[in-house]
């Protein structure tokens, strides 16, 4: 009578385990970026898992893999769009181009006249319909915009004031063809590079300098390999967090609502902690003996805001189509 009766509790608990609704299995979500511990983009990823499985009561796990831990940039932007990694953090928009091409517009240089600029294109009408533009085309969807920092220049040994102090200097450029062309149009020789080799490629002299905000140039510790920093601010540069859009919606209506939350809380943290980096760090790196040039130190910006928008507009505007410039630009007014 005693094994009965635990035969038919074992097997009354297993039904009840598989009814519909009754319990359901978790969902583990990974979320790559290519950036260090201490970076904006991490500290925003980490905010984003953090929401997400408070939110979904466990029912959504999110993972975080920093530091290229699941492949270059280049690799985890495939492993999105295929769905082998569902979440990609620290993406350049330039690298959505290879799907919605007008999204290398919000990597182009001296676009955006402020942060506000960019927020007002990015989440306006013209932001929105590239991101649905984005999912109906490529099956991935936008999560955040994260602020990612001011683009400067750093070089080895060349003190660099105006666009022809670059003539001849080898910088790595991010393997977009908008970012390329900036770094040509600045008068330098881009050379396109996953971010994970830029440090020993540096270090080696396989380039001269490279292009980067701040906190990717503290974090990353190039203050090691490089002597100049030269506030260019040639980029407001956001970077995307994006999720594979049948992996999105697969997820239970409580674990899409928890993603969406955790996609509001993200960024903002995000932004906070690279807005105070911005201007702490580069304190940092002067200490650990940078020398920073900016318009004080004789830096032309005029000279290179008009040289490289000459070089780089004509070049995209039949991705962007200059009604849509047009538009970008009357958002900044």
């Amino acid at each position: 009578m005693m094994a009965s009766w635990r035969r038919w509790s074992w097997l009354a608990l297993v039904t009840v385990l598989l009814l519909p609704g009754s319990v359901r299995a978790g969902v583990s979500l990974k979320f790559a970026h290519n950036n260090n511990p201490g970076h904006p983009i991490h500290e925003a990823a980490v905010r984003f898992a953090e929401v997400v499985n408070r939110r979904s009561h466990g029912e959504v796990q999110v993972t975080v893999f920093p530091s290229s831990q699941l492949g270059r940039m280049n690799e985890a932007w495939t492993g999105v769009k295929l769905g082998a990694i569902e979440i990609g953090g620290g993406t350049p928009l330039g690298t959505l181009a290879d799907l919605v091409p007008e999204l290398s517009l919000f990597d182009a240089p001296y676009m955006f006249r402020s942060l506000d600029h960019f927020r007002r294109v990015a989440e306006g009408p013209i932001g929105q319909a590239l991101g649905r533009k984005l999912v109906e085309k490529g099956g991935v969807r936008i999560l955040y915009l994260q602020y990612f920092g001011l683009r400067h220049i750093t070089t080895t040994n060349t003190p660099v004031r105006k666009p022809d102090d670059l003539r001849g200097l080898k910088l790595r450029s991010v393997p977009t063809p908008i970012h390329m062309a900036t770094l040509e149009g600045m008068g330098a020789r881009p050379t396109p590079m996953d971010f994970a080799e830029v440090y020993q490629s540096l270090r080696s002299g396989i380039v001269d300098g490279q292009d980067n905000a701040v906190a990717s140039i503290h974090t990353s510790k190039y203050y090691e390999v490089q002597k100049y920093l030269i506030l260019t601010a040639h980029i407001h540069a956001f970077a995307a967090a994006v999720m594979n859009e049948k992996v999105y919606q697969s997820l239970s209506p409580a674990g899409r609502a928890a993603v969406d939350q955790a996609a509001v809380e993200a960024p903002l943290h995000g932004n906070a902690v690279a807005l105070r980096q911005e201007t702490e760090l580069l304190g940092e790196l002067r200490k650990a003996g940078m020398v920073v040039i900016g318009p004080d130190q004789g830096l032309d910006l005029d000279a290179f805001r008009t040289r490289v928008r000459a070089y780089v507009y004509p070049k995209f505007e039949t991705q962007w189509t200059r009604t849509l410039l047009d538009q970008v630009q009357a958002l900044g007014q």
